[in-house]
């Protein structure tokens, strides 16, 4: 079964809220994986975040290298 990447984005963003913490590539997919998600795919899950963070839901944080999306929980700041 396909779903839509709305629906899928918005599976995410739960997901986010709900566990919080740090979110990367790796653990998206993941989390894709544990749904049976058949979209798992590196492209996808930088993508998904990439999506979120457009829209505001999340902070993109670089650390030496490393890229890493938290939950914005700053209700005043909008990109």
């Amino acid at each position: 079964m396909t779903i839509s990447h709305h629906l899928r984005q918005a599976q995410l963003l739960d997901a986010i809220c709900t566990e919080q913490g740090e979110w990367t590539t790796r653990r998206v997919q993941d989390f894709y994986r544990a749904l049976n998600n058949p979209a798992p795919l590196r492209t996808t899950a930088r993508k998904d975040l990439r999506a979120l963070h457009v829209t505001g839901h999340l902070v993109q944080n670089d650390d030496n290298g490393r890229r890493f999306y938290t939950l914005n929980t700053r209700k005043d700041v909008r990109p």
